[in-house]
């Protein structure tokens, strides 16, 4: 063997383990989004703290290869999950690496890992999640076992990956809530325009039980699409619901509930079955606008039925 082969071997024997788990290139272009950045930053830190870990097991401690193998695999493919534009599946490959390296941490390691996790799911869990976590973290005294930090962490990560999941849905509801909002203030306009709220303003005009219904299920309707534009500002991210596949067909049909409302409320004061004197026109349509906030009476109704609130 030549010289030249003898270096060109012994450079090779010196290769760093860095080559093994390289860190992800940057993506500058995806990271002008905020949360494309965010994965990337969790990516690059999962990757570093993977090098460190192969660093310190992988050479000394040969039963450590096959987990660093599998979070390799994992942040592989949590990579490839980000690049095709999947976050969620990408956070899920990193948290599931984030459980599989625990068995590789060091007694400290694991300390600061529990108390990090206990202190999150204090902030972020309730009800059984929260129990669970505190009955974990208790049974094993200050130094938890690898089970118990595992379990410990696949809880919250499933707090996690819900609160993203619901941060999806609510993200993905803005446009049609907005398109709702523009087409209905459109069309009431447009109504006006063309006349249909004139005998409102005139007294010479013979009030008919159509009109009535016609104008009260309009802001029937209306007044369904106020509540639940205001009930999409007060999301609440870190609660859990039944079924969040719903929550589209529920933007659909929670206006139709005020507009569906406001048709017994007209056929009521209309027939007479409701007596409270002479009411003019106007204020029986601002009760079927009112009316139309009923529908928040309908989706409490819906949770309870499927178990998604107490």
């Amino acid at each position: 063997m030549t010289e030249k082969q003898n270096e060109t071997a012994a450079a090779g024997q010196r290769e760093p383990n860095s080559e093994r788990a390289p860190l992800p290139a940057a993506d500058l272009e995806r990271s002008r989004d905020v949360h494309a950045a965010t994965l990337e930053t969790a990516l690059l830190d999962a990757a570093r703290l993977l090098q460190a870990l192969r660093d310190r097991h992988g050479a000394a401690d040969s039963a450590g290869g096959p987990t660093l193998d599998r979070c390799e695999a994992l942040l592989a493919q949590a990579g490839a999950a980000a690049r095709a534009g999947r976050e969620f599946i990408a956070w899920d490959c990193l948290q599931q690496a984030e459980r599989e390296r625990v068995p590789l941490l060091s007694d400290d390691e694991r300390r600061a890992e529990c108390v990090l996790a206990l202190a999150e799911s204090r902030s972020q869990l309730d009800g059984w999640p929260q129990s669970a976590a505190e009955a974990l973290a208790a049974s094993n005294g200050d130094l938890p076992g690898v089970a118990a930090l595992q379990a410990l962490l696949r809880n919250l990560h499933a707090a996690r990956q819900e609160r993203r999941l619901r941060l999806a849905l609510v993200r993905q509801q803005l446009p049609m809530l907005a398109t709702l909002l523009v087409g209905t203030v459109l069309f009431l306009g447009l109504w006006s325009l063309l006349g249909g709220f004139d005998w409102l303003a005139r007294d010479d005009v013979e009030v008919t039980v159509g009109m009535m219904l016609v104008s009260g299920v309009l802001l029937g309707y209306f007044g369904g699409l106020v509540s639940f534009a205001f009930d999409w500002l007060r999301t609440d991210l870190t609660s859990r619901g039944p079924d969040l596949r719903t929550l589209r067909w529920l933007a659909f049909s929670r206006p139709m509930v005020g507009a569906a409302v406001a048709v017994p409320i007209v056929l009521f004061f209309e027939a007479g079955l409701v007596n409270v004197g002479d009411l003019s026109p106007a204020l029986i349509l601002a009760l079927c606008f009112f009316g139309g906030f009923a529908e928040r009476r309908f989706v409490a109704r819906l949770d309870r039925l499927i178990g998604g609130r107490r």
